[in-house]
């Protein structure tokens, strides 16, 4: 079982470019807050993670009480929670907000924009992935700005803690080449538009953004505490790995510790440690990450999706999925269902050209294409 993309697939993690910017200097502007991007951007999405390609010109990200980041070109960052952030020329500019020069962020194209004073140019891409369910414990594991450079043929992964307020910097050894070769294609696509264009700069984004994730996983073996710091750690990356290859099972801590090798204490105490919840905590909350997806995508009852996530009756299931979501599940159901028929009737149902399909994201088929392209 590989709990990652697992998790992938069942949250429908997807990628979208949005807009391309020609700012010249002097020029800041100041994102939208995380609980605004949703509805900017992608209405129904629980969380937005943006991120921005350099390139062309230099430019400066500034984080909460980060240390501010330099973007030359072929640089991409990643704000994993989408925190709000200031892109400027130079350090300390007064930013305006992002929607004083975006005000429409439209779903089905990509938006050109200029802004700035007229000096040097920086030209950036910015995009970002969605997720209609949010896995906390994966968002939570993350620094909150990964950033990837590529110096004399060598890359470089670059987190901002936001515990220690550092930039540390992994080298990462034979990675360069793919990495140049994708962005490059992604530059190209979203600057010069073909057929099938944001369809390619949408899946481009979901295979950069989960090899940004295995580098990140590869880099936190060090890591006292984390969902990811966890799937490294011999025994409660086991106990993560029979929680997720069948959720629907009665388990206990007792048979978990057991399978993993290692004292009942011993799991419950390093697991709270790492994820941040007990074993079966974290099981009761994967399993409504499953029952949320089979009530959007499967006319099943709810006594079967019940039974499907480890639920004896269909009262157990509403009580479990109203304590973790704050709703009943038909409740829950109905008020999707409407959600998406509004969402179709403002695209446009008959307008098959410009409306991107309902599809499975980057993990169902992700793990072969990333072989392919190794070999």
């Amino acid at each position: 079982m590989d709990v990652l993309s697992e998790v992938l697939r069942v949250i429908r993690l997807s990628g979208a470019v949005h807009f391309l910017g020609r700012f010249t200097r002097p020029w800041a502007f100041m994102s939208s807050s995380p609980d605004m991007l949703p509805a900017r951007l992608r209405p129904g999405a629980e969380t937005i993670t943006p991120f921005h390609v350099a390139v062309s010109g230099r430019c400066w990200l500034a984080c909460g009480n980060l240390p501010p980041v330099v973007l030359e070109a072929g640089d991409v960052i990643v704000i994993a929670r989408g925190d709000q952030h200031v892109m400027s020329s130079d350090p300390g500019l007064k930013p305006v907000p992002i929607k004083q020069i975006y005000a429409h962020p439209s779903p089905d194209q990509i938006t050109s924009l200029e802004h700035g004073g007229g000096g040097p140019e920086t030209r950036f891409i910015c995009g970002y992935l969605h997720s209609d369910q949010c896995f906390r414990p994966l968002l939570d594991a993350l620094p909150a700005i990964l950033c990837v450079r590529v110096r004399n043929r060598e890359l470089i992964l670059e987190i901002s803690d936001d515990e220690q307020q550092a930039i540390r910097s992994i080298a990462l050894a034979g990675e360069a080449g793919w990495w140049e070769a994708a962005i490059g294609q992604l530059i190209r696509e979203a600057t010069q538009p073909g057929l099938g264009n944001r369809a390619l700069l949408g899946r481009l984004s979901e295979l950069l953004f989960l090899d940004v994730l295995r580098w990140q996983l590869s880099c936190v073996t060090d890591a006292r505490h984390g969902w990811l710091a966890g799937l490294n750690d011999p025994q409660v990356g086991k106990a993560l790995t029979l929680l997720h290859a069948e959720p629907a099972r009665a388990w206990t801590v007792e048979e978990l510790a057991k399978q993993a090798a290692i004292s009942r204490a011993g799991l419950a105490k390093r697991f709270v440690e790492l994820v941040g919840e007990t074993p079966i905590q974290y099981l009761t909350g994967w399993r409504m990450h499953l029952a949320r997806r089979l009530l959007i995508e499967s006319p099943l009852g709810l006594a079967e999706i019940a039974a499907r996530v480890g639920y004896d009756s269909e009262a157990a299931f509403n009580r479990a999925f109203r304590r973790t979501v704050g709703i009943p599940p038909a409740t829950w159901r109905k008020a999707k269902a409407s959600a998406r028929d509004t969402e179709d009737e403002q695209r446009g149902t008959d307008d098959t050209t410009t409306r991107e399909p309902r599809r499975q994201p980057i993990a169902s088929g992700a793990g072969d294409f990333v072989a392919a392209r190794r070999d």
